[in-house]
């Protein structure tokens, strides 16, 4: 019998404990206890091992008649984590990627003003050329990875944000006299925590077609709990014109007016 607890002293539920050499064994309750019954006299070494800690080994001396009772702490494993990315159909070790992934901090795109975070990535990652669609105030930004793909097809990357694809198509809401829309607009660059770009044929095959331009992945901040804190950030600008049209007072308007009535 015995007890065996992590090294807080939280008991371990389903540890297995195993008598070495042999499959006679059992596993911890939900209070870390343990029991093997109907052992003989003698010499025996007991295998406690459980995922994340290090294997122990305990060895035993029982005469006739006699019990024993075994309480210690597991040590956790100091083995050290591979690093992994996390993929669309699930997570791979990061030597073990061959696709040509570029990332970019979020904290690099609040380095400069921008109507949207997708101008912000303009220098930021290899193979990536951003360019101002338009001048008109909340017009998207043409992406374009590795170059232009497609003569008269579209050329946009697919944009997934925490894992779901959003739609990024010019005139999505029906005619809007000539206005390219644009739904990255909504997304507050503060909110983003990190943006993977996907470049190669390795997009296409997580995504399927869509990803054929390349894939934008799109990570947002999550709370933490530590302590909590308030950042508040504001900013103001002005424009003025560049140069104004000589228009006519109202007199001269009316004067206008009243001439053209004149037959």
């Amino acid at each position: 019998m015995g007890v065996v607890s992590d090294e807080n002293g939280i008991p371990l539920p389903g540890l297995s404990v195993v008598i070495e050499g042999t499959m006679t064994g059992t596993s911890t309750d939900i209070d870390g206890k343990y029991s093997l019954e109907d052992l003989k006299p003698g010499t025996y070494k007991l295998v406690f091992s459980y995922l994340g800690y290090e294997k122990n080994v305990q060895e035993i001396t029982l005469a006739a008649g006699e019990s024993k009772q075994l309480v210690f702490k597991m040590q956790p494993s100091a083995e050290a984590l591979e690093e992994f990315v996390v993929v669309g159909y699930g997570v791979q070790r990061k030597r073990d990627v061959t696709g040509s992934i570029s990332k970019v901090d979020g904290g690099e795109l609040l380095k400069l003003p921008v109507p949207s975070f997708e101008a912000a990535l303009q220098g930021q990652a290899s193979g990536v050329m951003v360019t101002q669609g338009s001048g008109l105030a909340g017009s998207s930004s043409l992406v374009r990875i590795r170059g232009i793909a497609s003569i008269s097809a579209g050329g946009d990357p697919l944009y997934v944000v925490d894992g779901i694809p959003i739609t990024n198509t010019a005139f999505i809401t029906g005619n809007a006299g000539g206005m390219n829309n644009n739904p990255l607009a909504a997304i507050n660059p503060n909110d983003i925590e990190s943006v993977e770009v996907l470049k190669d044929a390795a997009a296409t095959g997580i995504y399927g077609s869509r990803g054929a331009n390349g894939v934008i992945l799109i990570t947002t901040k999550r709370g933490t709990s530590k302590e909590g804190r308030w950042d508040f950030k504001a900013g103001v600008g002005t424009s003025s014109p560049a140069a104004k049209a000589n228009m006519l007072n109202t007199d001269e308007y009316l004067q206008l007016r009243q001439e053209a009535r004149v037959p």
